[in-house]
């Protein structure tokens, strides 16, 4: 399908629900909060490559129904071979257009084996799954750049935007292999059984989510991507072995993008340290920190996250800042999981420390059975992590981040009602 006929396609579909909905460009322009100006060039099949985030603008705005905005999307997605720079399918061998937030350090396990997930004879749903900001999309976005330079065609589809429709797949999914990435999507989400009808409709397509935890489509295969290593208490102690720690290299790394002359040692490495032990070793949360040197010492950093792990924002003109607000994502997922689930995460969470689960079987009064299938749960949505085993049995802790939370959690109740003793206080004669 040509260019000019896709472009005069999505132009005919956008004036026609304009017209019927009574708006002229300006009242449209007005609703959906883009220029008049972008709304014409669209009507007159002048934009070679429609942003998705203004279709969908659009598509609010007009009050579309569910098929009538996915039919709207379908038509600013089709480019000739699906090219679309919101939906990038890449040519056999060339590199896609991603923008990555520097190194992908510490993943070379798991790159390796999501790259062998993806080349046939491999698995047709992989689901890349864990909290936000531990970098899912990163290493997705590699491998993905891997099977390409084997041959096998991408199809990028960023945010949580909607799976394709089968008419749009018909038209971009060639015989040749292809996978379709969707990233950033719910944990249960399964498009409306999309997923499922594209899998059997094209045999040589395989589909790669990144997600907060599994869809549940059997045959689903779940790789679980943890937080990154951070150091032992004492660590600092010994420099050189700290700067070997994963979640250690990749903030240094960060650091040094800032200043090329930063070393780790000295007082800073007791710092460094900290701030990953209390970042969790997440990337994103690393990349923030590393980014905000440029104007803030490392210590102030640390007294920041040392009041709340959540402190750290993305640094300005930060291109690939997050989407969604952490926290948010952070309770979404909580609340996702079942009523025993949460109470045991809110019981050894109150603990503290790290431990195992026979001790928080105790602690949280189950059996050894059923605290194995929770912590099971809680790993896979990545709010406990596991510790260095050893010789001896497995030892989890819970994330700083969501301890944080339940921390919080605590205080607002109290909060709330000393503000309100304190204003019946106050009205008291």
């Amino acid at each position: 399908m040509s260019d000019s006929r896709t472009q005069r396609e999505l132009g005919l579909l956008l004036r026609n629900h304009r017209r019927r909905a009574g708006l002229t460009q300006r009242h449209l322009a007005d609703l959906a909060t883009v220029s008049v100006r972008a709304i014409r060039n669209l009507e007159q099949g002048k934009v070679r490559w429609p942003r998705l985030h203004t279709v969908r603008l659009l598509a609010d705005a007009l009050r579309l129904g569910a098929g009538e905005r996915e039919a709207l999307l379908d038509a600013a997605r089709s480019r000739p071979y699906g090219v679309h720079p919101d939906a990038v399918r890449t040519a056999p061998g060339a590199s896609g257009p991603w923008s990555l937030p520097g190194p992908l350090i510490g993943r070379g396990t798991e790159l390796d084996a999501l790259t062998e997930l993806l080349r046939p004879p491999g698995r047709r749903l992989v689901s890349v799954v864990g909290i936000g900001g531990v970098g899912k999309s990163h290493l997705a976005a590699e491998a993905v750049r891997r099977t390409a330079a084997d041959g096998t065609g991408v199809l990028w589809i960023p945010c949580g935007e909607a799976v394709p429709s089968a008419e749009f797949a018909a038209r971009s999914f060639p015989a040749e292999p292809l996978v379709l990435v969707l990233d950033d999507t719910e944990a249960d989400f399964d498009g409306n059984g999309r997923l499922t009808d594209l899998m059997q409709s094209h045999p040589g397509l395989r589909i790669l989510r990144t997600a907060p935890g599994p869809c549940g489509i059997p045959g689903e295969q779940v790789l679980r991507l943890a937080p990154l290593p951070v150091p032992d208490p004492g660590a600092e102690a010994d420099v050189a072995r700290l700067a070997e720690v994963p979640s250690v290299r990749l903030l240094c790394s960060h650091i040094r993008a800032i200043d090329p002359r930063f070393e780790l040692g000295g007082a800073e490495a007791a710092t460094v340290a900290e701030l990953c032990r209390r970042l969790d070793g997440l990337p994103r949360a690393l990349q923030f920190a590393g980014g905000w040197t440029l104007v803030r010492s490392l210590r102030e950093l640390l007294a920041d996250v040392e009041r709340s792990p959540f402190g750290l924002t993305a640094p300005p003109m930060t291109t690939d800042a997050p989407t969604r607000d952490p926290v948010v994502r952070l309770r979404r997922t909580l609340g996702r999981l079942s009523p025993s689930c949460a109470s045991f995460l809110a019981t050894v969470a109150r603990a503290g420390g790290s431990w195992s689960i026979e001790e928080a079987a105790l602690t949280a009064e189950t059996s050894g059975a059923d605290a194995a299938v929770i912590v099971f749960t809680l790993i896979t949505y990545g709010l406990v992590r596991s510790e260095a085993a050893g010789d001896g049995e497995p030892r989890f802790s819970v994330l700083h981040h969501v301890r944080h939370l339940y921390a919080d959690a605590r205080r607002e109740p109290r909060e709330r009602g000393l503000k309100v003793g304190s204003a019946r206080a106050t009205a008291t004669p």
